[in-house]
């Protein structure tokens, strides 16, 4: 009687997570067609059964990003990282967002990791550089373009930007 008892609570536990399963799966179907709305709604609903799941609050940011809602897909990404701090694809999402919504000083933070796990790139580094210079932190977008060198040396475009960017730091 013992074993059957814990044989039909394992079928109903199966059965929430096969129907977890197929709530996150949708979410992500949902969000794959750009039905970003009710992909949040799935991948909420999968979350509240499984709060901890690095995943689904990596892929929740990403939906909500999508949403233009970056403060929560920040949110949901930090926690992410939290539970799985070597995931690149969590922090690769998290720096894309960091640099979307302008907070380059939380994006530069995860460069070392980044670099570490190799998927730091030139172009990560650029774009960073680029906001930097536009934003008028010289000196902050300096340092990046000349890290961006070291990793990749042949970008020969960068040389004459480094440069300007010296002079008018220097005529300020």
């Amino acid at each position: 009687m013992t074993i059957n008892t814990k044989s039909k609570k394992r079928t109903k536990t199966q059965k929430n997570a096969a129907k977890n399963s197929k709530a996150y799966q949708k979410a992500l179907d949902l969000a794959e067609a750009g039905r970003h709305e009710e992909a949040l709604v799935c991948i909420q609903e999968y979350l509240h059964s499984s709060p901890n799941n690095a995943e689904a609050l990596n892929d929740t940011g990403a939906i909500l990003h999508c949403m233009n809602r970056s403060d929560e897909a920040i949110k949901h990404l930090v926690k992410a990282r939290n539970l799985q701090p070597d995931s690149a694809e969590i922090i690769w999402n998290l720096s894309e967002i960091y640099l979307a919504v302008g907070k380059t000083k939380e994006a530069i933070e995860l460069f070392d990791d980044m670099k570490r796990m190799g998927i730091l790139n030139a172009e990560v580094l650029n774009r960073t550089a680029e906001i930097l210079i536009n934003a008028g932190n010289l000196s902050d977008a300096l340092k990046i373009l000349n890290r961006s060198l070291e990793l990749s040396p042949n970008q020969e475009i960068l040389k004459p930007m480094i440069e300007v960017i010296r002079r008018k730091m220097t005529e300020n």
